[in-house]
């Protein structure tokens, strides 16, 4: 075992130690940076609070999976229960885990929903998450010390980056044509995913798992491309259908409606069921092409979905209006 490893075994073990009592309440915190709340935070943001709001934190999030990837595959790290028989994980994980991807997409969203927000107690809150969640990866004995700071590291580069310059790639993006527009969000896509596949086909086909980890770690798959996909086909479906919502119907308004944001989000969400969960269980799925395809086309369903189909099917219902 790497010696940077053994003295960080025992902020783990230090955790743990603490009683099992605590297992609970970090697998609550730890669900507030998981895929399915992001995936039902998200579309609350879009549908019923404020339209550019939640897109840029839909953006964000995926602009950190994507650089979580990245650096997942390029590391190649273990996570604590893989290589220590005093450490258990509470969660199974199959990916490498340097750096969190909690950690990194805490801060990323919820970092940026603070800068949004300009409110002291509602920063103060976010800054409180942040930390709980990364504390909970440790407690539940998944990550490293090391591999939360990192995060925290690279989600808060995101988040200074995204703050400096988002607004205005936003303006001049506005700017463009249409089809100019499309285009650009494709082209955003396959250098996004290019990214990712680049240094997986790297490092990949080359890269065999420690045997000292191979008893411990169980199930895994750590170079899996799943997550990829579904990022590319996330970003994909909601830019492209935020594009044609813009072009063809304009801005909607997200913050009236009273009740009428109840029946959006309750309509919108039987859509996502249906297409997250329903097109999961009948589409072709596995580390192959077609798997790889259809959940390329699952995902673009639910991004279109969220940002475009939804707005339009509230406003035939009567519980959303376009701007004038």
């Amino acid at each position: 075992m790497a010696a940077v490893n053994l003295w960080q075994i025992v902020v783990n073990e230090f955790f743990q130690g603490l009683g099992a009592w605590l297992l609970a309440p970090m697998k609550v915190i730890t669900f507030f940076g998981e895929e399915l709340f992001y995936i039902l935070l998200l579309p609350v943001l879009y549908w019923s609070f404020d339209q550019l709001l939640g897109l840029r934190v839909g953006m964000m999030l995926l602009l950190s999976n994507g650089f979580n990837a990245f650096f997942k595959f390029l590391f190649r790290l273990p996570r604590p229960c893989w290589i220590s028989d005093t450490v258990t994980c509470h969660v199974h994980e199959t990916s490498f885990g340097l750096p969190s991807g909690h950690a990194q997409n805490a801060i990323s969203v919820w970092g940026w929903l603070a800068v949004e927000v300009k409110k002291r107690w509602f920063s103060i809150a976010m800054v409180a998450l942040i930390f709980l969640i990364g504390i909970s990866r440790l407690v539940l004995g998944v990550h490293f010390l090391g591999d939360v700071l990192f995060g925290w590291l690279i989600g808060g580069l995101l988040l200074a980056g995204f703050a400096a310059w988002s607004k205005k790639i936003g303006r001049w993006f506005e700017a463009r044509s249409f089809g100019a527009r499309l285009g650009l969000v494709i082209a955003s896509t396959v250098v996004l995913m290019l990214l990712i596949l680049v240094v997986n086909w790297a490092l990949g086909p080359r890269w065999v798992m420690d045997p000292e980890w191979a008893g411990r770690a169980g199930q895994v798959a750590p170079f899996g491309l799943d997550g990829t996909f579904t990022l590319g086909g996330t970003w994909t479906g909601l830019l492209v259908g935020f594009v044609i919502l813009s072009e063809k119907k304009g801005r909607f308004l997200a913050n009236e409606g009273g009740w009428r944001r109840l029946v959006r989000f309750l309509i919108g969400l039987l859509g996502v069921v249906i297409l997250y969960f329903g097109l999961g269980q009948v589409l072709p799925r596995g580390a192959h092409f077609l798997g790889y395809s259809m959940r390329f086309i699952r995902y673009t369903l639910v991004g279109l979905w969220v940002s475009w189909l939804a707005p339009l099917v509230f406003e035939k219902v009567g519980v959303l209006k376009f701007k004038e």
